[in-house]
């Protein structure tokens, strides 16, 4: 144990270090953590059935299924713990590790190349409390990571006392979109037509910004945190992109054989008029197009669950549940159930991945859908983050509200659930909605993005 720090100043002196992390861990209503670490033991990277395994300066590159590589390595490492979280694994799952689990045709554009997994695994991760303001340092055994984190940790505490972030201002030459105004409307249009026909219920349809210009990752994280702090955000350097997510969205926790996910549907902007925004409450809560979105995606993910999970334990805690966040206000359902035996995280991803919330339903056909009318792959997009403990623990988050960098660029898809009662101009709102956000984080103005974009 050492003291307790901000864990925004203690990161501040890693986030340059390739494959450093920071993530916030909402566990349960009391329980709060950060938790940051840098120099993995070992990376695990696929793309398809490429195999990439980085150890001791030395790189295995080979053809195998992706899941059962990636669970190996967790069989070699369980340990016994009864603490939410231990050493293992943390990084995330690509929205196209889909296609090593279902038959889905290929039609979209690949064009940013990321893994479909990119996992870190370390051995030593710094823990800190941020509601009973305790930090410690979790270890298996006594490595060398462990005896580097001691001393970094020992020759920071004194700097950070002193430390001023100071946050730089954001570059911005150019603001574009993967797709037209005009494309977005016919595509929803598109959609409406399949649903009308029967082929679907809804669809999760996204388009992706790009903004050209020069930013600090960690600086942008950081301000993102300040201005809508998110209960699932994290921050992380692999080294030739980085990923900020600010996800409010948890995708899965799993805790012994309790498992729980929390699909997130209707979303409306959040205003500074009290009495206005007791309206825009009132009005997400009566909203039939909102509520029957979330009860279809409630329905996939029981379906989901009963794959994996005992008969009879599978529960909608909370069906319908308003969340308020700086921004915006959410609804989301809690749903839990009791792991059957033997059920691993290779069983887990094969039954659940990727979340019912940001496809549709049924999720197969959605997907075909997907890929037939959004020009690029996902990549990262709605894909998950967060981590695999080696006692066989997890958090993972929804990847939405998250950015990539890279190669000066910012890369930032919002998307929202399409049913037969959408209206294709109200639902292009809608993902301005949730850009919004990072939008006047960066210094773009609402009507410049719709100058812009439009």
């Amino acid at each position: 144990m050492f003291p307790y720090i901000n864990p925004e100043k203690i990161f501040y002196f890693l986030h340059r270090e390739f494959f450093s992390f920071y993530m916030n861990v909402y566990w349960n209503k009391n329980e709060k953590y950060t938790i940051c670490s840098f120099s993995p033991f070992l990376i695990f990277k696929s793309k398809k059935d490429n195999i990439e395994i980085e150890q001791e300066g030395k790189i295995y590159k080979f053809k195998s299924n992706p899941l059962r590589e990636f669970q190996k390595i967790f069989d070699n490492f369980k340990i016994n713990s009864n603490v939410f979280f231990s050493p293992g694994g943390i990084g995330f799952l690509s929205y196209d590790l889909a296609w090593q689990i279902e038959k889905l045709p290929e039609k979209s554009i690949d064009d940013l190349f990321l893994p479909d997994i990119f996992v870190c695994f370390y051995n030593s991760i710094l823990v800190f409390d941020n509601v009973n303001k305790k930090a410690f340092l979790v270890s298996i055994g006594n490595s060398g990571q462990f005896k580097e984190i001691k001393n970094f940790i020992k020759s920071t505490i004194e700097k950070t006392s002193k430390l001023k972030i100071e946050i730089s201002e954001f570059k911005i030459k150019k603001l574009t979109s993967n797709m037209s105004y005009s494309k977005y409307i016919s595509s929803i249009e598109k959609i409406r037509d399949y649903i009308k026909e029967g082929d679907v219920y809804q669809i999760n349809f996204s388009h992706r910004f790009e903004i050209k210009g020069i930013f600090e990752p960690y600086n942008l994280f950081l301000r993102l945190q300040k201005t809508n702090p998110a209960p699932y955000s994290a921050y992380f350097n692999f080294r030739d992109f980085f990923l900020v997510s600010n996800s409010p969205e948890l995708f899965l926790k799993k805790q012994g054989k309790r498992i729980i996910t929390k699909p997130m549907k209707g979303t409306r902007k959040a205003e500074k008029n009290s009495v206005l925004n007791r309206k825009i409450k009132e009005e997400l809560l009566r909203s039939e197009k909102d509520r029957a979105e979330l009860i279809m995606i409630v329905d996939l993910e029981r379906n989901d669950f009963g794959k994996i999970c005992e008969y009879g334990t599978v529960k909608v805690e909370k069906l319908i549940e308003l969340e308020k966040y700086k921004t915006v206000y959410q609804t989301t359902s809690t749903i839990e159930g009791k792991l059957k035996n033997g059920i691993n995280f290779e069983a887990i991803i094969k039954a659940i991945f990727p979340g019912g919330s940001i496809t549709g339903a049924p999720k197969k056909r959605a997907m075909e859908i997907i890929e037939e009318l959004e020009p690029t792959k996902r990549n990262f997009y709605t894909g998950s983050f967060g981590f695999f403990g080696f006692n066989e623990n997890l958090q993972l988050n929804i990847l939405i509200r998250t950015l990539l960098i890279k190669n000066n660029k910012i890369y930032y898809p919002v998307g929202g659930g399409i049913v037969w009662d959408s209206i294709p101009e109200k639902e292009y709102e809608e993902t301005i909605v949730k850009a919004r956000n990072l939008f006047l984080t960066i210094g773009i103005d609402e009507n410049e993005i719709r100058n812009i974009i439009i």
